[in-house]
């Protein structure tokens, strides 16, 4: 085994994965206390339809097909394999200029678009049993607000790349009682549900700058300045697509795979449906985020790696493989047995949550978990490439599956879909690129 190998094999490499989930789990009650609260306030100021508009509204961005257009690999891969000479350095300010400039256009349309669903009377068609009372107001909200954060997403790919994901971590916890704050104000306000929609994404906005001008002090460079002027003639940029693109095809399936579930039920089942699956989200997100958040801590890791063997160390994969899977079982088994009593005092008791349905979510971390350190290891242009091919697939059969087992199943049918089609299309082809192939 080669000395980067060794390295990896050290505790010094294994530590890290659980340095940030530990962070995690520190800001996860935070967070966490600051989500309940958010939507027990909005069930009670609004009621349930009200909370259906606002979790629909909220979880459309997570439909578009853009993520970070994968800008966020190329920064992270300019960063980690960087020397620190000034060739480096030019090449870290050409690709945050590329990456940004292409996330500021991008927010910029889709603002633009919010404008024209609402003008044209489409987002009622959109929103499908969802849509209520100021759902216009809501969407142009989300829109615009979402044109900012998107640049600014780049912040926790900076973090990430100089090996301080646990920093954005505890930065996205701040974001999350930034936006309790906005939804208690608003709630003293009586303030209509538009404002209430604001808080998540004005959140992300705040946390986003702050770790861009983390990184840029670590660096030594004015990354929130780049990001904030990328649109300034004259900058240099760089060729990110080869990267980017195949990052951009990941996040737009993925969303399409997880996105489209509250829409699926909206229009097979109903609002309830949609409320009391959202309810049981509203737990699923932040117990998977406890493995993700280990799991991008990897990606950083192995670009330094690969920039001396190319080679898949297959032992430490493996190792860290069942490392993951053992963190997964018990906070499964945790959203299992907690997860439906805390999801129906969320909703006031209006609407049941099942176990069934936590179930499902909790299958899904276990299937996420045991692909991690396999998935982050296939990160360079070829391997995202193949990951790329890989979610496409699962887009369309977590799709077709979901229309069915939710008119079967109700609110467990699409995260049952999603996880059948992750395990058949992703999980298994990336072991097998893996280990069969090294």
């Amino acid at each position: 085994m080669t000395a980067a190998a060794d390295s990896l094999g050290s505790e010094a490499w294994l530590r890290t994965p659980w340095l940030s989930l530990t962070a995690k789990a520190v800001a996860l009650p935070v967070s966490g206390l600051a989500a309940l609260l958010s939507v027990r306030t909005i069930v009670n100021e609004l009621g349930v339809a009200g909370y259906a508009l606002f979790a629909v509204v909220t979880t459309l961005p997570a439909l578009l097909p853009i993520g970070d257009l994968g800008a966020g690999a190329a920064v992270i891969d300019a960063i980690a394999s960087s020397d620190g000479s000034g060739t480096c350095r030019e090449h870290i300010q050409r690709t945050v200029v590329s990456g940004a400039r292409a996330l500021t256009w991008t927010g910029l349309f889709i603002a633009a678009s919010s404008v024209l669903a609402v003008w044209s009377g489409a987002h009622t068609k959109i929103l499908g049993t969802a849509a209520g009372t100021g759902a216009g107001a809501c969407l142009i909200t989300v829109g615009v607000l979402l044109a900012c954060s998107l640049p600014l997403s780049l912040g926790a790919s900076t973090l990430s790349a100089v090996g301080r994901f646990h920093v954005a971590q505890l930065l996205q916890a701040g974001g999350s009682v930034l936006g309790l704050a906005v939804i208690l104000v608003a709630a003293a306000l009586h303030a209509p549900a538009a404002m209430y929609c604001a808080a998540g994404p004005f959140g992300q906005c705040v946390g986003g700058a702050t770790a861009l001008l983390i990184t840029g002090r670590q660096l030594r460079m004015p990354l929130l300045r780049t990001v904030a002027l990328s649109l300034r003639p004259g900058l240099r940029t760089t060729r990110i697509i080869h990267l980017a693109g195949p990052m951009a095809v990941i996040s737009a399936t993925s969303a399409l795979t997880y996105g489209t579930d509250r829409l699926v039920l909206g229009h097979v089942a109903g609002a309830v449906d949609v409320a009391v699956y959202s309810a049981g989200a509203q737990l699923y997100a932040p117990a998977s985020s406890l493995i993700q958040a280990a799991g991008l801590s990897l990606w950083a890791l192995f670009t330094r790696h690969r920039t001396t063997d190319d080679r898949s160390p297959k032992a430490e994969l493996l190792r860290l493989t069942w490392r993951f899977t053992a963190a997964a079982v018990p906070i499964g088994a945790l959203l299992v047995t907690a997860g439906p009593f805390v999801a129906s005092w969320m909703m006031h008791g209006r609407v049941v949550v099942g176990g069934e349905l936590m179930a499902a979510f909790a299958t899904l971390i276990l299937v996420h978990a045991v692909n991690y350190p396999v998935g982050m290891w296939l990160t360079d242009a070829a391997s995202l490439h193949f990951q790329a091919v890989c979610t496409a697939v699962i887009a369309v059969l977590s799709l077709a599956l979901s229309i069915p087992l939710a008119a079967a199943l109700g609110p467990a049918g699409p995260v049952l879909a999603s996880t059948a089609a992750y395990g058949s299309c992703v999980l298994a082809p990336c072991f097998r690129r893996v280990f069969r192939n090294g």
